[in-house]
């Protein structure tokens, strides 16, 4: 089980053009790592910050069917400061965000487990009910919702 959170997008950019063209829409700053990876962060309000590695999606296959499957992007989201439930908070708050200004769909899902909302052409997120996963066994929850 991942201890972050997951923001997917259905975007054809490479992880920096992606980047550089969301970031100033949700006020996160955008940073390229040594190897070439590239993150986005911004400060919490009290300290720390939140953010994350934005990088293709590799868990995508051909072996179990997934709601993620189609989202070539994640953002590998935390918080600098040790407090789960805040992290989740953030996470959602971000997802919010991200909802209203990301020109392509994405989602929301609580470690790799739980998949908690989606949204689509920068309109407001739909939340799912707890406990739905992204795998087969609630393809009928999440299929109408996949682009």
């Amino acid at each position: 089980m991942s201890t972050q959170e997951h923001v997917y997008f259905h975007s054809r950019h490479s992880p920096p053009e992606f980047a550089a063209a969301i970031a100033p829409a949700i006020g996160m700053a955008v940073i390229r790592g040594g190897r070439g990876e590239t993150f986005l962060s911004r400060p919490l309000p009290g300290g720390g910050a939140v953010g994350g590695e934005l990088r293709a999606n590799e868990l995508a296959g051909p072996g179990e069917p997934s709601f993620l499957d189609v989202f070539p992007l994640v953002l590998d989201l935390g918080i600098t400061i040790g407090d789960r439930g805040r992290q989740l908070a953030e996470a959602r708050t971000l997802f919010t965000e991200l909802a209203r200004a990301s020109p392509v769909p994405v989602a929301l899902v609580r470690g790799y487990d739980f998949l908690l909302g989606v949204a689509e052409g920068g309109k407001g997120p739909v939340w799912f009910p707890e406990n739905i996963t992204p795998y087969a066994e609630d393809q009928q929850m999440w299929l109408p919702f996949q682009p």
